[in-house]
């Protein structure tokens, strides 16, 4: 989720680009600049991933609106289950302007204040609390916390500096384990 905002000054990759003429170029410049974490899940995107050009606005889809801020990479599996009928999630925040400390990530789950209806109805169309997607990030987090317990956190650190894989779910590492994952992401993007 804390990829979904766009930095206008990387949108440069985009220049030109039409969907879905462009898909490919279109996937390799969403994954660039997100990072390589699915928008909606924060899940590394693994090179044997099946990765799509996710519309978030579905209605958008092949007309003269569709364009970077209405692209995503994202998990095949995820994009599949979201729902298309936008209409029953809204209002729902302009992704342009919309910021992801709006979120909160609490016991497991991605929350907000409960008046803001927007971000409220964001989590539930994005479907980023499926149990599916629970599952695998708290089977995440509870895989590391493990390698803390035994080698600690310094080498863990390290381990995640060299497997950006292991750095999937980035929000739940940092809120339930402290780690610093901006910052390994940060100095793994530099290393690239």
């Amino acid at each position: 989720m804390k990829f979904l905002p766009k930095n206008t000054g990387s949108l440069t990759d985009f220049e030109g680009l039409t969907y879905p003429k462009d898909r490919t170029a279109a996937r390799e410049a969403l994954s660039k600049i997100q990072r390589n974490f699915c928008a909606y899940s924060e899940r590394y995107l693994k090179p044997l991933d099946s990765v799509d050009v996710e519309h978030f606005d579905p209605r958008l889809k092949n007309t003269d609106s569709d364009n970077i801020y209405n692209w995503h990479a994202v998990i095949h599996w995820l994009n599949m289950r979201k729902s298309n009928r936008i209409e029953d999630f809204e209002p729902l925040p302009d992704l342009q302007t919309w910021t992801f400390d709006r979120v909160s990530y609490l016991n497991g789950f991605f929350v907000c204040n409960e008046a803001d209806m927007e971000t409220k109805n964001l989590l539930d169309f994005l479907g980023v609390n499926r149990k599916e997607v629970y599952d695998e990030r708290s089977k995440h987090v509870a895989r590391l916390r493990r390698m803390i317990e035994k080698i600690g956190e310094e080498e863990l650190i390290e381990f995640l500096a060299e497997s950006p894989d292991d750095l999937s779910f980035p929000t739940a590492l940092a809120s339930e384990l402290g780690l610093p994952v901006d910052d390994l992401i940060s100095r793994r993007q530099a290393d690239s």
